[in-house]
């Protein structure tokens, strides 16, 4: 039982890190530093660096970094999933 809980937070994390090197991957082609982003998204840089390091994002957040970045969603979590199939 334990295990699996285990196995189950590690897979959860994996997502959470692919998410993040997909975010900071939109960062880059938006050509924005993370500090433009969280001004901008009014996430604060602190938190903004522990949600791509592995953190969790709520939607909200995720739609205004789209927004900022002028990328879909779709594709943001698209390249998040891409990177899960490595």
């Amino acid at each position: 039982m334990f295990y699996m809980e285990h196995e189950k937070v590690l897979k959860e994390q994996m997502t959470s890190q692919q998410l993040g090197k997909a975010v900071k991957a939109t960062f880059k082609k938006a050509g924005l530093t993370q500090e433009e982003v969280g001004i901008k998204t009014g996430i604060p840089r602190n938190s903004l660096n522990r949600k791509l390091n592995g953190g969790t994002f709520n939607f909200d957040e995720l739609v205004r970094i789209s927004q900022v970045t002028g990328r879909k969603l779709s594709e943001i979590i698209s390249d998040a999933e891409a990177l899960a199939d490595a």
